[in-house]
């Protein structure tokens, strides 16, 4: 019997729901059932009863449960104190970062870190926010710092700000030489976003609604580089923090508004990492410094 069998089971339990205890543990909902199926018959007792939607522990699933859920919790502090010790050592640290965040607000953290302490083996890693969670929870990464962070079963969320955003177009659009816009001047216009799935989309989604605003998305990327350079030779629309376009305004390559709204537009920044996982020394150290944007 292994701990992700266990853990399987303690989510199926806790969510009450095939589906999400196989999404919590990436997973199919298959193999869940499988699991579940092949330790019942390792007991030689059943473990869950299903009737009228419901999955509900029996008796004996629930003694299963509050064993199998102390055993994760001490393995995880095990495995806490053993890499704890290990990083004092050998100082690794992996980090994961989405691109929006990662280019062009976290380098100088991570600057100003190997500046104090060489002594640590950092590794950062640019990617999209789907892999810096898997990662995370399957222990991979030791810290994910992502935009509109999404709550998790797994996952401990350490709020570390926020980020302004603002329309940005090219030179030639007409609201190229305006300092501010009132959001309902979006309405009907045609702008690039980021991919629908993405957690920034989804945010910027629910505060044009909020608004009352429609518009058109013409182009979707998952890549903040790409998006940028679709807004200069397309002549459309786009929201951004304004750290994200600096250079091109700089270069006159693309202007920014700020909005007229009674809510600032911002995104929530926040930092991830696997819950009940003690940190490393390196860890808690990073984790002081990120907090000063707080």
């Amino acid at each position: 019997m292994n701990l992700d069998v266990m853990r399987t089971f303690c989510d199926l339990v806790d969510t009450g729901s095939f589906t999400r205890a196989a999404e919590a543990n990436f997973i199919s909902q298959s193999a869940v059932s499988q699991q579940l199926a092949k330790l019942e018959r390792d007991l030689g007792t059943q473990l869950i009863t299903r009737g009228g939607g419901m999955v509900t522990p029996t008796e004996a699933g629930k003694a299963f449960y509050r064993g199998a859920h102390e055993i994760i919790r001490r393995y995880e502090g095990l495995l806490g104190e053993v890499r704890s010790a290990s990083d004092a050592i050998r100082g690794v640290l992996r980090i994961g970062t989405i691109y929006s965040v990662g280019f062009y607000m976290f380098n100088p953290y991570v600057r100003e870190f190997l500046q104090a302490h060489p002594e640590v083996d950092l590794h950062v890693e640019y990617t999209q926010w789907t892999h810096i969670y898997a990662a995370v929870i399957g222990g991979e990464m030791d810290l994910g710092v992502v935009a509109c962070p999404e709550k998790q079963r797994s996952i401990e969320i350490i709020p570390i700000g926020a980020e302004e955003l603002v329309l940005i177009c090219s030179p030639d659009h007409r609201f190229a030489r305006r300092k501010t816009v009132d959001v309902q001047e979006l309405n009907g216009e045609t702008m690039i976003g980021f991919d629908a799935n993405t957690p920034t989309r989804r945010h910027i989604e629910k505060v044009l609604k909020r608004n009352r605003v429609e518009v058109r998305i013409a182009m979707e990327f998952d890549n903040v580089e790409l998006l940028k350079r679709a807004v200069e030779v397309g002549g459309s629309l786009a929201i951004l923090p304004p750290g994200n376009v600096e250079r091109e305004v700089e270069y006159g390559d693309l202007c920014f508004a700020r909005f007229r709204d009674s809510r600032p537009w911002t995104r929530k920044l926040g930092i991830l990492r696997r819950r009940g996982k003690m940190p490393s020394p390196a860890e808690s150290k990073f984790l002081a410094l990120l907090r000063k944007r707080v």
